[in-house]
């Protein structure tokens, strides 16, 4: 194992080997071009990756990675993307809570490589606030993880279902849910909301510290501060297939520890 790693993550040339390799086999010549190193100092690599067994030379001279070595290539090229996410955004992990993040999908955060950051400023204090109205606004399918309560992000939810009859999907928890139950009750539109076949509403006894818009197009992520308050000022957005895909699984994780409220 040690020797795999030390072959895989101790020279730049071997890794750049290995992940050139993943897309398919390539003759020598071609890694050396892709690579742009000499062929003596391709081959010298390539041979300690044919000791190691992460590739082979086949009768035509193509190198290829073998099963192990397309295992451990997979495996570098999640962890590398998970570093550069890190990198990336090291300030808004570092100052925020990741405990509600669960254990799978921290492993898979290089999913959120292509993601970007959105802060807020003096001179547009509601800079997040106008765009995650705006994700809602433009959606044609909602699934929502929502920690806290805001009144407009409900009224756009309802316009949503109501007026322009997309599904929407929304796990809450059993605080936000309390502030929920008074307007429900007393507003004859928001109840109606709530009997819509096309609006789901879980809530969850978990005090969860990650808020999530996902939409057909666009994934929006809020976390809480390391203060404990909901940081209404930073968030990540991204429309790359990965990262909503990363976000489909987030919020299917948090449905499974939620119960679906029937009215």
């Amino acid at each position: 194992m040690k020797n795999t790693l030390r072959l895989a993550v101790c020279s730049n040339l071997r890794r750049d080997l290995i992940l050139s390799l993943k897309a398919g086999r390539k003759p020598l010549s071609e890694l050396r071009d892709l690579l742009g190193v000499s062929s003596t100092t391709a081959i010298h690599a390539l041979r300690e990756l044919e000791r190691g067994k992460l590739i082979c030379e086949d009768e035509d001279r193509n190198y290829a990675l073998t099963k192990i070595g397309e295992i451990v290539a997979l495996k570098l090229d999640e962890f590398i993307r998970a570093v550069e996410v890190l990198e990336k955004f090291e300030r808004f992990w570092h100052e925020h809570d990741l405990s509600d993040i669960p254990l799978p999908l921290l492993q898979r955060i290089g999913e959120l490589q292509n993601s970007k950051p959105l802060t807020g400023t003096p001179t547009d204090m509601f800079k997040l606030h106008t765009t995650s109205l705006q994700v809602l606004e433009q959606a044609k399918k909602v699934k929502g993880i929502y920690p806290i309560f805001n009144l407009e992000y409900l009224t756009a939810i309802e316009e949503a279902v109501m007026r322009r009859k997309i599904e929407v999907e929304l796990i809450i928890t059993n605080a936000v849910l309390e502030s929920l139950i008074g307007i429900i009750e007393t507003e004859k539109s928001f109840l109606e909301l709530v009997h819509q076949p096309n609006f789901s509403l879980f809530a969850t006894e978990l005090d969860l510290k990650v808020a999530l818009t996902l939409t057909d197009r666009v994934l929006y992520l809020g976390l809480f501060a390391r203060d404990g308050l909901f940081d209404y000022n930073r968030a990540l957005i991204s429309d790359d297939t990965a990262a909503l895909t990363w976000g489909r699984d987030l919020h299917e994780y948090y449905r499974q520890h939620a119960k679906l409220l029937e009215w």
